[in-house]
Parts: C-alpha cells; sequence; structure tokens
C-alpha cells in the first residue's frame, strides 16, 4: 500500500490505484551471495510450513500417503493439531488413575501438536472461577496431566498446547451473561493454569522433548480500545505464564468470524501483531520466544441455508479455494521468520463429510460414497512442492512484492507473491545467469469468483520482466548446467528497542534506543515500526536515526491500507541508509505530524556480511 493519508470516501478508490507509478518493481536475485536469518538459520526448513490442520497418525490412508509423495512432504509426517491430551480424559473432574506403563526420557512424534480446551480444566459451570481461589487446585491439576504424559499417555506430541483459543471463552468460567471485569479476571485463572501447566511439565526430566505453547490467541486485535486487548490478553499471559512456556502461540486469519472482524491479517497487520509478541517477550522476559502459528488462513463462509444438522452440504469448492490466497500470503512472511518459527499450521482440514461445518475448510471434500478428492488447497503444497536448498540474496523495492530464493545445488528457486491489489509488471534482475540451461515457471493464480488455476511453462531464457496479478504466487526454477557456488554470506540481525506502546503526540519525538549493533556500511537496515492509528492519520513519520533524517518511500506498508478494519494496526517498513548505522549504540527518532494512537514495537533489522558482535 502507497498511500500513507486518506479522507472519507476517496479510501476506497485511492487504496486500489497500483504502486506501478511510483516504484522500480525491480526483483534484485544474487544466488551466490547464501543469506541468514540470525547467525545460524540458511536453509528453508520445508517440515515447519508443510502441514495442514489434520491428524491421521498410525491409520493406514492411502490418500494421505499418496497426498505425500506428491508433495514431497517428509514420509514421518502423521498430521499436525488435535484435540487430544490427558485433560481431555478427566471427566467432572474426576482423573483416571495414573499407570506406569512408560519409563526414561519420552519420544515426542515429530510435528505434532496437541491441545484442549479450558472448560475441560475449569469444568464446573455452577462456579465463579472469577472469583474462586483455585491456586491448589490449579498446581495439582497441571501436575496430574504431566504425571500422565510422563507415565501412561501412549503418543506424545512434540508440542503441547493445552487450551486453544482460550480467552475468546473466558465468559464460559462464570455463570451468567458476560461480564467485562469477570472475563478479565478469568483470563488471569486461566494464565495461571498455563504457567503451572508448564512448570510441571519442565519439572520432570523425562518430558524434556515435550514443549509447551501458549496461548493460542484466536483474537489478536491488539489495537482495540486503545490497546485494552493487549493489556488485558497477551501482554497479561505473558506477565504471569511467559517465562514458563517453551513458544507462544496465536492464530493469524483474513475474513471475518471469531478470529477477525474482518479484512485481511496477511500483510502489515500479522506483522505489527508478530513484532509486538517478540517485541514485549523481550522487554518482559530478556529474550525472544519462538513463535507457533497453530492456525491461520482464511475464515471461509458458510453455505447458505446450512445448518449443523439438516445434511446440507457445507463444502463450495470456490468459497473453499478463497483461503489458498490467504495462506500463501501469510507463508510469505512467516518463512522470513524461520530463525524464530517453530511451526506454521494452515487451517485446511482432513477428510470429513460435507454435512460437517468444517468441510468448507477441508483439504480433501468427500462424496456421498465414501470417495476423496482433494480440494483446491492443494495449491499452496504446490508452491513449495520442489523448493529447497538454502535462502540466498533476493530483494524488492515494492513492499507489496514479497519474496523468496533458495539454491539447491543446480537449481534456483524464486518465490514472487503479489499483495497488490493491481497486477504488477516485474523486473527481474538475477544476477550470475552463466550455464543457465532453462526456466521452469509455476503460477498459482486464485481467484475471487472462480476456481484457482495453475500454469507452467519453460524458457531457455531467462525472462527480464514477469507480470504478477493480485494474490499470485509465481515460482521461477533456473536450471543451471553446474552447481551454484557460494561467493559470500549475509546475515539479517533483528535488534529489538527496550521500549514499545508509545503513545503518539503530534510533533513530538519518540525515540528508541538499539544497543549493540554491528553495522555494515556495505549492508542495509530496515526500521519496522508497529503503529496503531486512527484512519486518516499520518503513516508518514519524520524519522532520523543518530541525528540523519531517512526519506521515507511513498509506500511503506506491505499489502492494503486496511481500509475495512475499524482503524489501522500495521507495520511500516522504512528502508534506512546502511550509513547512517554505527557499531554500538543507535538512536532513532519517530515524529508524526498529528496526534492518535501509539507506536506498538520498534525492530531495527540490519543485514550485512559479518555475524552479530558478541
Amino acid at each position: 500500500m502507497k498511500l500513507s493519508k486518506w479522507i472519507g470516501t476517496t479510501i476506497v478508490g485511492m487504496s486500489l490505484l497500483s504502486t506501478q507509478g511510483f516504484a522500480q518493481n525491480t526483483i534484485t536475485v544474487k544466488p551466490t551471495i547464501q543469506r541468514y536469518l540470525g547467525e545460524n538459520t540458511s536453509k528453508l526448513d520445508r517440515d515447519k510450513y508443510m502441514q495442514a490442520h489434520i491428524w491421521i497418525g498410525e491409520k493406514e490412508d492411502k490418500e494421505f500417503e499418496a497426498f505425500k509423495s506428491t508433495y514431497n512432504i517428509n514420509p514421518a509426517y502423521k498430521g499436525s493439531r488435535r484435540f487430544w491430551n490427558p485433560l481431555a480424559t478427566v471427566k467432572q473432574g474426576k482423573k483416571p488413575k495414573v499407570k506406569n506403563k512408560y519409563k526414561g526420557v519420552r519420544d515426542v512424534t515429530p510435528f505434532s501438536v496437541s491441545t484442549g480446551r479450558a472448560t475441560n480444566f475449569f469444568y464446573d459451570r455452577s462456579v465463579d472461577y472469577s472469583e474462586a481461589d483455585v491456586a491448589a487446585y490449579s498446581k495439582e491439576m497441571a501436575a496430574y496431566i504431566a504425571e500422565r504424559y510422563q507415565k501412561d499417555w501412549p503418543e506424545m506430541p512434540a508440542i503441547y498446547e493445552p487450551f486453544n483459543e482460550p480467552f475468546v471463552h473466558a465468559k464460559d468460567l462464570y455463570p451468567g451473561k458476560g461480564n467485562k471485569a469477570k472475563s478479565n479476571k478469568a483470563i488471569i485463572k486461566i494464565s495461571e493454569a498455563l504457567r503451572d501447566i508448564g512448570q510441571a511439565v519442565h519439572a520432570i526430566p523425562e518430558l524434556e522433548n515435550m514443549k509447551v505453547a501458549g496461548y493460542a490467541s484466536a483474537w489478536p486485535a491488539f489495537e482495540v480500545n486503545n490497546f485494552e486487548i493487549w493489556d488485558t490478553r497477551y501482554r497479561t499471559f505473558i506477565d504471569i505464564a511467559g517465562k514458563d512456556m517453551d513458544m507462544l502461540s496465536v492464530h493469524l486469519y483474513d475474513g471475518k468470524g471469531l478470529n477477525n472482524a474482518g479484512g485481511r491479517r496477511s500483510g502489515s497487520n500479522a506483522e505489527a501483531i508478530l513484532d509486538m509478541i517478540e517485541v514485549y517477550s523481550y522487554i518482559s522476559l530478556g529474550e525472544v520466544k519462538p513463535i507457533a502459528i497453530t492456525e491461520y488462513g482464511r475464515l471461509v463462509d458458510d453455505q447458505p441455508g446450512w445448518t449443523p444438522k439438516n445434511g446440507k452440504s457445507n463444502y463450495h469448492p470456490i468459497e473453499n479455494s478463497q483461503a489458498v490466497r490467504s495462506q500463501m500470503h501469510l507463508a510469505m512472511g512467516f518463512m522470513e521468520r524461520g530463525d524464530n518459527l517453530v511451526c506454521a499450521i494452515p487451517f485446511s482440514t482432513g477428510k470429513q463429510p460435507s454435512t460437517k461445518k468444517y468441510a468448507k475448510a477441508g483439504l480433501w471434500t468427500v462424496d456421498k460414497d465414501g470417495k476423496a478428492e482433494l480440494t483446491s488447497r492443494k495449491y499452496f503444497f504446490e508452491v513449495l512442492k520442489d523448493v529447497k536448498g538454502n535462502r540466498v540474496h533476493i530483494g524488492s523495492d515494492n513492499v507489496d512484492i514479497q519474496t523468496q530464493a533458495f539454491v539447491d545445488g543446480k537449481q534456483l528457486y524464486v518465490i514472487l507473491n503479489n499483495l497488490n491489489e493491481e497486477t504488477q509488471t516485474l523486473n527481474l534482475a538475477v544476477e550470475e545467469l552463466k550455464g543457465l540451461k532453462k526456466v521452469e515457471t509455476k503460477r498459482i493464480k486464485t481467484y475471487v469468483n472462480k476456481l484457482p488455476q495453475l500454469v507452467k511453462d519453460s524458457s531457455k531464457e531467462a525472462p527480464s520482466t514477469i507480470d504478477i496479478e493480485y494474490g499470485e504466487t509465481i515460482i521461477l526454477t533456473y536450471n543451471f548446467s553446474k552447481n551454484l557456488p557460494t561467493k559470500k554470506k549475509e546475515y539479517s540481525t533483528k535488534y529489538y528497542a527496550s521500549e514499545y506502546l508509545k503513545p503518539i503526540k503530534a510533533n513530538e519525538a519518540n525515540t528508541f534506543d538499539f544497543q549493540n549493533v554491528t553495522a555494515d556500511a556495505k549492508g542495509s537496515a530496515v526500521l519496522r515500526l508497529g503503529v496503531g492509528r486512527a484512519h486518516g492519520k499520518s503513516l508518514q513519520p519524520v524519522v532520523t536515526v543518530n541525528g540523519n533524517k531517512v526519506t521515507l518511500p511513498e509506500d511503506v506498508i506491505r499489502g492494503y491500507n486496511q481500509h475495512n478494519r475499524k482503524e489501522f494496526f500495521g507495520l511500516l517498513e522504512i528502508p534506512v541508509p546502511a550509513e547512517y548505522l554505527k557499531s554500538g549504540d543507535n538512536k532513532v527518532s519517530i515524529t508524526f505530524p498529528d496526534s492518535n494512537g501509539k507506536i506498538s514495537s520498534a525492530i531495527l533489522k540490519v543485514i550485512g556480511y559479518s555475524k552479530k558482535s558478541s
């Protein structure tokens, strides 16, 4: 998105303007410069992304095995996430006896996440848990869960996420109608239970392979009520339970429903959410906790006239396919967080009759005779089907074009994804093309009113330009006669400010200090600034770095301007000349011309050719 201000109804028309007239739209690829996220992450960990919200387990399933084979998914993959854990066996507080079946350190099932419901923990609907003293009960139940996992639970998850989306169900922890004050107290009780579970699991050496995640945030609308939702939910959770979690989990969706009031999270909104979690983790816990995206994608609509028990189909192929666009938009951002991301599970569900609610989100559709067929959601897996290798340098001067590039032997893979609502013409500046044999092009086009298309082509010549439609993903495979060498290495390091959530006042500077920076005048840098503001307020602040004024591009917002959200909450991505930085401490000043909102986070991303100073 390129427009920083809009007024009234002009926003809609203005938001649809292409950035083509303002950006060069050049994609620069340097395949002999190996790229690292942090100091150690270069290789694409396919297992983090090639997942779905399904569970097959030990069942024999020919279609599932064929699916894994077709899309080069790890043969050991049994599924990602399911609602099954020891707490689910506790009925009305009555706990099954623990049996001594296993000894020693428990092995875990790779890639698997087990979750459950807070209402199984806080089970008595007649009790007002927002007021009741449940401290002793909470620790007792947490110890029981950990003991079950240690001694008699047959299949151990790699990640135990005790409660699924618990805070949006906080009103279920007390009788009567929903009450904001009571719900906020219930959130504290849930956070304390998560803390107790984390402590109980970590106290047992035999469970060292099973990691604990929380809190599976359903509705990370942190900006609502001047960031009250942040304060009463995710911040409260981190303050109480953060240090006892191995990772922090969240759900991110485009579309409209429980997880999102409408509009798109993909792009600047998702980036601001994740940056805020990282920054506060750094400030509060002294470390940036890993992140697990245990659900993401798009909330697709139920079919007209469908109800849970009326026998009508809730699957429509075009509605189902809308999630492919959102999944790819979000996954491209997640791949750029590969050094701090544990997993990213797109919400595409398993086989079920078309009359079931989540048939609408199925990776398979099942007909009346029980025959299963992959839906259009297979195209998400088509993107990474053949992609592997180490990251290499790639850059885009259009913030709406998301990019990734990898080299594996004789192949260079370039992935392009368009968040802009208009078709973009891109200039492809790929270096080191000596020995090129051919270029294979694979396009995945997603549409609003028709099924997606997979289009393949090949050429002996490297294209110099390429058009990319809104929501389209293009995979270019450059095939060379010899292995591509590594001539240089570049490292991307994030530096976190020690302050966050600073009010914006007209013409008053907010300053952020970044310490122990390793500067490289031959590299590059980006200031990642999370901002929550009312529509119509400026998104083009005056920025200085160590006293040097930074010239902002016209477009610093990834994706659209959020015109159909109640307010703007997103990330401003501001390129900073590398020569403005110095090794050691750096001071950044941010000044907006108008009052309103807050700066939610500030991260300085520095790319250079040497590792961070210890």
